[in-house]
C-alpha cells in the first residue's frame, strides 16, 4: 500500500477549467467544539486573522478560478447570508438553506437543484487546504472518479482519523480516530462529485458524507488526491487559535532545489533486518540534522523502500505503516517533514515493476510530488539504490551507514558520491 500518488494530467479538459463547476460550500454546522471561542455565530463566520473564515475560503475559490457558489447553511443561516448580501465580487453565489439537521451529504442533496453545472467542488466549512484545484480536478476526471477528495499528511492523525489509499490511490480505509498521536494522511474537505450523483442521494433522512455515503464506495470509486499544500482547520478551540498565524502572514517560500528519494532501512534509520517492531526505529546519527539542512535549502524528501519481509509473510502492511509513522514522527519532531512513503511488498522473484532498483516507486512519488527524475537524488546504503537511480537519470549518492560499507568494497555500483552518512550531503556541491 502506497502512502500516496499523483497523476498529472496530460493535455486539458472541460473540468480542468474551475469556472465550470459549481462549489457547494458547507456552512451548516453547529460548531459545537468552538462554542466557547465563538458563541454567537456560526462557525465559518468565526474572526480569524480580522476577518470571517469564509472570506478566506471565498478569496480561495476566486483565486483558483471558480465563478459559481452554493452556501449550504443551516445553524444562524441568516447571519452568513446577511455577510454576503452585497454579494462577492467575481462570483456568483445562491443558498441553500436546511431548516432540520440533515447532514452532510444531505445538506448537498438539498443543494442539488441549485446546481447548472455537470460537476461539483464540496468543501468542508471549518477547514482550508491550500491545493491546486486546477490539478485536482483534472485529475478526477482523468481518472473517471465517481468521488474524488484531497488528503493532506499531518504529524498528529487522531482527531482526524487516517485514510488509507493503494498504489492506484483507491481509497481502501477508513481509520477510526485514535487517542494516541501519530502520523498520518487525513480527509482534507475538499471532494469533488459529479453533479448526478448528488441528485441520486436519498432526500428522505440525514445522510453523513463521511460515514454513510463514502464508505461505500470503498476499494472502487473513490479516489484519494495527496497533496503538499498547507493544511488547517477551526473545529476545536487550539486549531481556531492556529488558523490566526496561518493566515496572518505566509513565510517567504524556499526555491525548490530538488527531491531527495531516500532509502529508510540502514540510510534514514539504522538497519534491523525484517523491521516491524515501531519501538525500536531509531534514526541514523546525523541523518535528521542533514535532512534538515538540505530541507532549509528548497529540498523535498520522500522515502521509497523495499519491504519483502510483508511477500515472505514474516510481518503485516499495518505493521509496516506503524513503522513507517514512526519514522515520520521521530523526523518530524527534529523538524522534518517527510512528503511521502512509498514501499514495494514484494518478494525479489516476484518480477514486479515496485521493487528497487526497478522505477515503480520513484516514478510514483516523482508524479506525486511533481519532480522530473533529473530533479532527485536518490541515496541509499545498496547496491539496488544507485542502480535505480542511474537507470532514471538521477543523481546518486551512497552512505556508508547500514550496509553501505559493504556495498562500497564490492565496487558492484558506481554513485555520484560516497558520504560517511547524510549529513555529509550538505557539503556536497552537487546539492549545495
Amino acid at each position: 500500500m502506497s502512502e500516496g500518488r499523483e497523476v498529472r494530467p496530460n493535455g486539458s479538459s472541460r473540468a480542468e477549467d474551475p469556472r465550470e463547476v459549481t462549489a457547494l460550500l458547507l456552512a451548516g454546522g453547529l460548531g459545537t467544539r468552538l462554542r466557547d471561542s465563538v458563541p454567537d455565530r456560526p462557525k465559518v463566520l468565526a474572526e480569524v486573522a480580522g476577518r470571517p473564515f469564509l472570506r478566506w475560503q471565498l478569496d480561495w475559490l476566486r483565486e483558483q478560478g471558480v465563478r459559481k457558489v452554493v452556501l449550504c447553511t443551516g445553524h444562524l443561516g441568516d447571519m452568513v447570508e446577511s455577510e454576503l448580501a452585497d454579494g462577492v465580487d467575481g462570483m456568483e453565489i445562491a443558498f441553500s438553506r436546511e431548516w432540520t439537521q440533515l447532514g452532510t451529504a444531505g445538506a448537498l442533496r438539498n443543494a442539488a437543484p441549485l446546481v447548472t453545472t455537470d460537476e461539483v467542488v464540496v468543501l468542508n466549512g471549518d477547514s482550508f487546504s491550500d491545493v491546486d484545484l486546477r490539478e485536482f480536478l483534472a485529475d478526477a476526471r482523468e481518472n473517471r472518479a465517481a468521488c474524488a477528495f484531497v488528503t493532506v499528511r499531518v504529524s498528529d492523525a487522531s482527531r482526524f482519523g487516517c485514510v488509507r489509499f493503494d498504489v492506484d490511490r483507491v481509497v481502501t480505509e477508513f481509520e477510526e480516530k485514535r487517542v494516541l498521536a501519530r502520523p498520518g494522511w487525513i480527509n482534507a474537505g475538499i471532494y469533488y462529485f459529479a453533479t448526478q450523483l448528488l441528485r441520486e442521494l436519498s432526500p428522505r433522512s440525514p445522510l453523513s458524507l463521511e460515514n454513510d455515503v463514502m464508505p461505500r464506495w470503498l476499494g472502487g470509486a473513490l479516489r484519494a488526491f495527496p497533496s503538499t499544500g498547507r493544511f488547517i482547520d477551526i473545529g476545536t478551540r487550539e486549531s481556531f487559535a492556529q488558523a490566526q498565524a496561518f493566515f496572518s502572514g505566509s513565510p517567504v517560500p524556499v526555491e525548490r532545489a530538488g527531491l531527495l528519494v531516500l532509502d529508510r532501512d540502514g540510510t534514514v534509520i539504522e538497519e534491523k533486518h525484517y523491521l516491524s517492531d515501531p519501538d525500536a526505529v531509531e534514526l541514523v546519527p546525523g541523518a535528521a540534522e542533514g535532512l534538515r539542512a538540505l530541507q532549509q535549502r528548497g529540498y523535498g524528501i520522500a522515502i521509497v523502500t523495499n519491504q519483502s519481509g510483508i511477500g515472505r509473510g514474516y510481518y503485516d502492511e499495518a505493521a509496516m505503516h506503524a513503522v513507517n509513522d514512526r519514522v515520520v514522527d521521530l523526523l518530524s519532531r527534529a523538524g522534518v517533514r517527510v512528503e511521502g512513503i512509498w514501499h514495494c511488498p514484494h518478494r525479489p522473484d516476484d518480477s514486479c515493476e515496485c521493487r528497487k532498483p526497478s522505477p515503480g516507486m520513484l516514478e510514483s512519488a516523482t508524479r506525486t510530488l511533481g519532480y522530473a527524475a533529473s530533479e532527485c537524488v536518490v541515496v541509499g546504503d545498496k547496491a539496488c539504490d544507485i542502480d535505480l537511480g542511474r537507470r532514471a537519470g538521477a543523481k546518486t549518492a551512497l552512505v556508508r551507514t547500514g550496509y553501505g560499507k559493504e556495498t562500497e568494497a564490492t565496487n558492484e555500483c558506481e554513485p555520484d558520491v560516497v558520504v560517511d552518512g547524510i549529513h555529509e550531503l550538505v557539503d556536497w556541491e552537487e546539492v549545495r
